[in-house]
């Protein structure tokens, strides 16, 4: 850092009233309150609200990294806490915390410059070639063997859409078969629909937000003027079964994120990318299609598989994309927080990372790209997310920073009224796009 001008405040009152939880009774904020963007030199002013006199540990992150930390006093009111300015493009996190207990603690983020961050991973001299070879059994198959399998829809949207249990299989050694449920509109012309896919999120098999749900499928068929819809599992594993098979299957991929590095074509997202390429080339044959509009769209995990399917295959139009994951992991090398930490710092994971990496993925997608991005989000950091959307070309391009968002649709706001308007917020403004998209 080239310079950071900083001033602990401390805040003297004479109250001692027993202290509440940080996350319940103090609210951390930043000057320019929900977006937090800054431009080089500005400085940045941190509040704090409380009800009553407490002690605490004010900490600040840059970049993801611990720096500085300090007590305060905080007293009843609103009162400034911290002041900082940066002369070069960096990511802030104030974290609040009880002094005698650490982990009670509340947080809050701000972001300077971050049209000037860049990914810490070039892209590789043979990055298209090595795709294209991974690509070429899936464009050289004579015909696809798919299984469409009718599930009731329930409710009333029974007699307006139709849904199935899809199986495709992907014509390469070990890599599962792409399942999901489609769902469509039961009265759909030929030419009519757009296609929209759901990317799933990392977390156990045994939850429902990561399972394929017909719910999920139809709910999306029916957005803006009805779509081909599919909610496609992440693993290839199959759909409405029973516990102990969910249970099974997440010991066998215990730890999967983060097995070891150790070939080009053994890493596992290897084998969740082609599946997403597999399952479109089967929607895109299907006689509903408009041939136009593609919508890719999830979180975390899955928003790092609709930056690998748009980079992958130029009939992407749209994505739609909440805290993704895989964004910039050789943030390191910039002297960033990296999950390249988790994986290793060794050179066979820089060698190879960088062929899965959104970053370079996204430097070849060109259509509409739309993110929201968590300011206190320690799992995929703010600037190596906008280090990715800085490199990518799209039409047109825009990005929602929530200075109290973490991860996993976490604020770190007390009202749980307030926390519940803001994340109302968040979605509206990417369903806005995705309704608009599909209409």
């Amino acid at each position: 850092m080239k310079r950071i001008l900083a001033a602990f405040l401390l805040i003297i009152a004479t109250s001692g009233a027993k202290a509440q939880t940080f996350l319940e009774s103090v609210y951390l904020s930043v000057d320019k309150g929900m977006e937090a963007v800054y431009a080089k030199g500005d400085t940045i002013r941190v509040f704090a609200e409380t009800d009553r006199e407490r002690p605490a540990v004010l900490k600040l992150f840059l970049n993801g990294k611990p720096q500085s930390e300090n007590e305060v006093l905080l007293k009843a009111g609103r009162t400034e806490v911290f002041r900082v300015a940066s002369d070069e493009a960096v990511a802030l996190m104030f974290q609040l915390a009880d002094k005698e207990n650490r982990k009670d603690s509340t947080r809050v983020g701000a972001i300077v410059a971050p049209e000037d961050f860049r990914p810490g991973f070039e892209e590789p001299a043979d990055f298209r070639e090595f795709w294209e070879e991974q690509l070429r059994p899936l464009r050289e198959q004579k015909m696809m063997r798919a299984k469409l399998t009718p599930v009731k829809v329930p409710g009333e949207d029974a007699d307006k859409y139709r849904c199935y249990d899809l199986e495709i299989m992907v014509p390469l050694p070990g890599v599962r078969p792409a399942r999901g449920y489609l769902a469509l509109p039961k009265k759909a012309k030929k030419h009519s629909l757009p296609i929209a896919i759901y990317a799933h999120s990392a977390g156990p098999l045994t939850a429902s937000y990561t399972k394929s749900s017909i719910q999920r499928a139809v709910s999306l068929a029916k957005r803006g003027g009805g779509a081909i819809a599919l909610d496609i599992n992440a693993h290839g594993i199959l759909n409405g079964q029973d516990d102990a098979y969910y249970e099974a299957m997440e010991i066998e991929l215990n730890g999967y994120a983060y097995w070891p590095v150790t070939g080009h074509e053994k890493f596992y997202f290897r084998g969740m990318f082609l599946r997403l390429v597999s399952a479109l080339d089967y929607l895109c044959c299907l006689k509903e299609w408009d041939g136009k509009r593609v919508l890719v769209t999830g979180g975390s995990q899955g928003g790092a598989q609709c930056a690998a399917l748009a980079g992958l295959d130029p009939r992407v139009t749209m994505v739609v994309v909440d805290v993704p994951a895989l964004w910039d992991t050789g943030a390191i090398l910039k002297g960033r927080a990296s999950r390249l930490e988790r994986w290793g710092v060794d050179t066979y994971a820089k060698e190879i990372l960088p062929y899965y990496d959104a970053c370079n993925f996204l430097r070849y997608y060109k259509g509409d790209l739309v993110v929201n991005v968590g300011l206190i989000d320690d799992i995929c950091p703010p600037a190596n997310v906008w280090a990715t959307f800085n490199v990518c070309p799209a039409k047109s391009k825009v990005i929602h920073p929530c200075a109290w968002k973490a991860h996993s649709g976490r604020y770190s706001i007390p009202d749980r009224e307030a926390r519940s308007r803001l994340r109302h917020q968040m979605d509206r403004y990417q369903s806005a796009d995705i309704d608009s998209f599909l209409r």
